[in-house]
This record gives C-alpha cells, structure tokens and sequence, in this order.
C-alpha cells in the first residue's frame, strides 16, 4: 500500500489529527531526552526564571507557584517516571502515526488499542486530580478513536474487495 491520501473533508480532520498526535509524540520523546540531559537544580533555575517576572507582579500566581514548587520536588524517582511516561507515550504515537499514515493494516487496530488505554489513563487521572487540559485532551483523543475506527473500516472494506 502506498501512503495515506485524504478524500473527503473528515479524511483531512483524521490526517490533520493523526499528524498532530504524531508531533506530539516527537515533542514527548524530544522532552524526556532533554530530561535525561538537564540536571535537576539546572531545570529549577530555568523554571524560575522564566517564572521570576510573573511572580514578582502576583506572589500568589497559581500557575507561576506550581510550577516553582513541581520543579523543587523533582527528583530522581519522578525523573525516572516522567522520562519513561513521555518515551512510551511517544514510541506508541509514532508507530501508530507511522502505521497509518503509510496505510499498514496492523496499525488501526494498534492505535485503537494504544489510544483508548490512554483515555482510559487519562479519565483516571480525572479522577484523582481534574485538569480542564486533560480533559481536553481526551475529548481530542475520543475524536480521533472515532475518525480511526471509521478510516479502519475504509481500509478493511478496500482489503476485502481487491
């Protein structure tokens, strides 16, 4: 099979959505390597001066002090934890991005696996601490499930008749 080539306007919203979910895979891989690279108290101080300005104007910014006090806490058992959460999350987008987009059959069902263990994860993580982001990103993640089962059942009825 050659590689994927939208039809119809939902063909460009799944290849649009597909290739987002394949940057984002880049950008986590990208991120837990720059973990790996970056000491600690180097991360620490870069959070905090990006964060200087902001807490100067408001001493009580919520985002601002969040992020000081994530960064204070960042030691090595989370550092192994976030590197290897980003280098999955990661390996999985980009072999199922990979997969469809070249119009290989194994990776519909792999993503759809992949994906909903993911929001299944993500609806937990809801659960225990709300974060208007993660729910975003879940609607997002549903939408795209929903635009791969549909373009899966494409591929399968294209298979079934050649």
């Amino acid at each position: 099979m050659s590689w994927f080539r939208p039809e119809s306007i939902l063909d460009k919203v799944f290849e649009g959505g597909i290739i987002i979910k394949g940057v984002s895979g880049a950008l986590e891989f990208l991120a837990g390597l720059l973990l790996v690279l970056v000491k600690p108290a180097s991360l620490t101080g870069f959070l905090a001066f990006l964060t200087q300005r902001e807490v100067a104007e408001d001493p009580h910014d919520r985002l601002a002090n969040f992020v000081l006090h994530s960064a204070d806490h960042f030691n090595s058992g989370v550092k192994v934890y976030a590197v290897a959460y980003l280098w999955i999350h990661a390996v999985i987008k980009l072999v199922a991005v990979i997969g469809i987009l070249r119009n290989k059959l194994w990776a519909y069902p792999f993503s759809l696996i992949t994906l909903s263990l993911l929001v299944v994860f993500q609806v937990y993580s809801m659960v225990v601490r709300f974060s208007l982001g993660m729910l975003l990103l879940t609607v997002f993640d549903l939408l795209i499930i929903g635009l791969i089962r549909r373009e899966y059942a494409k591929v399968r009825r294209v298979e079934a008749s050649a």
